[in-house]
């Protein structure tokens, strides 16, 4: 008679794993519904506000953070630029009591329910890849509108990654070594700076002129050489030729005044 213990524990043993994974799936679930509810479209508009204030501002702001174009990776781009937006918006003051002021008061508590949760929606950093997202950090220089735009698209970009189920689970190690070669400062906007040369090339230019440099030089004194080589050979052929000497037609001459210079003399 077959034992029902076996078929129990087959049951169990078969259910336990389905459960665990149910269970799984109701927690993402929940924690992505949370995350996508933090950034509003609300948040998005008020940052829109703020950047139009700002169009008229004569100065320029000085603030670390990520080039996406060249990143080229919207998770890695977030997980590496989350750290700086933060000290971007503890950096970014308006006229106490001002409708600016309360809307970026606004924009810093909507950040910091970001990270607040139990579960964080932007998984932090490991060491490893926190070590390396640092080589991607660069210095921008940009009018405080395109600053707060800046800010906008990058809200707007976690807010669609959230929308898509996006855990930001990734290792992106292997991204921020094979981009990021180091810290570099940027121009005054990601635009700017995408129309400079490649570093690569300013470095290869003087080596190119030393080279030419230094074969011109050898080509003239080989050339100097030759010519003073041709030179001796032109002066030596007539004396290995016919064993005269040059000046002997001049010698000739004053011993001849001499000699008749002489004959007058006896004559006389």
């Amino acid at each position: 008679m077959p034992r029902l213990g076996a078929k129990v524990c087959l049951l169990r043993c078969s259910l336990l794993p389905s459960l665990l994974l149910l269970l799984l799936r109701i927690h993402e679930t929940e924690q992505n519904s949370y995350c996508e509810q933090i950034i509003t479209e609300r948040h998005l508009a008020e940052l829109e506000e703020l950047a139009d204030t700002q169009m008229q501002h004569p100065g320029r702001v000085s603030f670390k953070f990520i080039d996406k174009m060249q990143l080229n990776n919207s998770i890695c781009y977030v997980k590496a630029a989350f750290p700086l937006m933060g000290k971007i918006l503890e950096r970014t003051e308006f006229k106490e009591n001002s409708s600016n002021a309360q809307k970026m008061k606004m924009v810093r508590r909507m950040y910091k329910s970001i990270d607040d949760n139990v579960d964080p929606c932007i998984r932090e950093e490991d060491d490893e890849e926190r070590m390396l997202s640092q080589m991607c950090f660069k210095e921008f220089t940009t009018s405080p509108y395109e600053m707060l735009v800046l800010v906008k698209d990058f809200f707007q970009e976690i807010k669609r990654l959230l929308q898509e189920r996006e855990t930001f689970a990734k290792d992106c190690s292997q991204v921020y070594r094979r981009v990021c070669l180091g810290p570099k400062k940027a121009g005054s906007s990601p635009e700017q700076r995408r129309k400079e040369p490649p570093a690569s090339e300013g470095r290869q230019e003087p080596l190119i002129y030393i080279t030419v440099a230094s074969v011109v030089a050898v080509l003239l004194a080989t050339g100097g050489l030759l010519f003073y080589k041709y030179k001796s050979r032109v002066l030596q052929r007539p004396l290995e030729d016919g064993g005269c000497d040059p000046e002997e037609p001049e010698r000739r001459a004053l011993q001849g005044a001499r000699e008749c210079s002489e004959l007058e003399t006896q004559d006389l």
